[in-house]
């Protein structure tokens, strides 16, 4: 039986990614690698929303290895605020507490997010140097306003960072319009290609910063390292520092081409039609969203809260049929998340909570049995 994969990431790929992929004998230095690598420079620029005066990396590694690659913005001493929504938004100050800096964490409630005035309010009170900020929290399905908190803190701090894994691809993302030094993602969530890549862009101000010999930052998540790399490879001439994931990103330039078809506005409208009828039909069903405040609803994770049936037990019986969803990993929740981005369609938002439906109907979850698949099909009738 095929999967339907709805997880947080990976997400489903699709075959024309995957098969670019399958290319033998080509090496680091081959034209069509290189090709394929400056395309991609250039397709993060167009998904981050900025222009040349941005500088574009794409390396080795994921989300987290992306994150630490911030430390080379920092030098000993400095001081950084990271506002955490959830698991992840923690990961920042687990990455910064092995490094010589001094670190504040802002969080809300669990299920909710920290505010702008929040933001605000705590940047007036010491010089920060850098504000790390996670775009949607991947835990929770939070998602921050960016755009906001930029407005109210860009004069008060020198560098603002945001993660975006979670959203880059599904969510708006204007980072030079916002003023946002560095926003980073991984490869294989909202992108919809396969794992293993750290995907950056950094600002003028940030490329300055960049240039220091003071970095905190180690040797090869240093991204003064990789610049080189970036600059040469985007003008069509191999460069070496540590070798590349080869195919990988030539799936990766496959995607940003099926990117650019779709066009970014029409994928984030796709992907905001198909979460919300997601979290419509979960409601319908007389369940609880992880994400206490509808505005901080995301278009890429939402998680299922559960009363009576444990999650592991849902996880099972729905990935027999057919269906693989993600296990909750916030320890102030008893639930289950349900990934919709990268290449979902509203079908498939038909088909997740049919099988949720079913399924906890099944395992004795209280339930309004067929009013979910019956809410998603009346909102995508009338979705525009």
């Amino acid at each position: 039986m095929d999967k339907l994969l709805l997880h947080v990431g990976p997400t489903t790929i699709k075959e024309d990614i995957l098969i670019a992929g399958l290319e033998n004998n080509v090496g680091f230095t081959s034209k069509e690698f290189v090709d394929a690598f400056s395309y991609s420079l250039k397709g993060l620029r167009y998904v981050m929303g900025v222009s040349k005066n941005y500088q574009p990396f794409i390396t080795p590694g994921g989300g987290t290895s992306a994150m630490e690659s911030v430390t080379s913005l920092l030098k000993n001493g400095d001081k950084v605020l990271v506002v955490s929504n959830g698991v992840f938004g923690d990961r920042w100050e687990q990455i910064f507490k092995r490094y010589p800096v001094k670190v504040k964490v802002l969080r809300p409630s669990p299920g909710s997010y920290v505010t702008p005035e929040e933001v605000e309010e705590e940047v007036q009170k010491d010089n920060y140097k850098m504000v790390t900020l996670t775009h949607v929290e991947t835990s929770t399905g939070v998602r921050e306003p960016i755009k906001d908190i930029a407005r109210r803190i860009r004069d008060k701090v020198e560098l603002i960072v945001v993660d975006g894994v979670s959203s880059v691809g599904a969510e708006e993302v204007k980072a030079e319009e916002w003023g946002i030094d560095v926003y980073l993602t991984a490869s294989q969530k909202a992108l919809g290609a396969p794992a293993g890549l750290s995907l950056l862009v950094l600002s003028p101000k940030a490329l300055e910063v960049l240039n220091s010999e003071e970095s905190i930052a180690g040797y090869y998540l240093n991204l003064r390292n990789w610049l080189p790399v970036m600059r040469s490879t985007e003008e069509g001439k191999a460069m070496y520092f540590s070798t590349p994931p080869v195919h990988v990103i030539m799936q990766l330039a496959e995607a940003f081409r099926l990117i650019e078809k779709e066009g970014i506005e029409n994928r984030i409208k796709r992907h905001s039609i198909v979460a919300s009828a997601i979290r419509t039909g979960i409601e319908a069903l007389g369940l609880e969203i992880v994400a206490k405040r509808p505005e901080s609803y995301s278009n890429t994770v939402t998680g299922v809260v559960l009363k009576v049936v444990e999650p592991s037990k849902v996880l099972s019986e729905t990935i027999n049929e057919g269906v693989e969803f993600a296990p909750g990993v916030h320890p102030a929740f008893k639930y289950f998340r349900i990934g919709h981005m990268g290449w979902v369609t509203p079908n498939d938002a038909i088909v997740a909570i049919s099988v949720i439906e079913r399924t906890l109907k099944r395992l004795g979850e209280p339930i309004r049995f067929g009013e979910g698949v019956k809410a998603v099909q009346e909102y995508l009738s009338s979705a525009r």
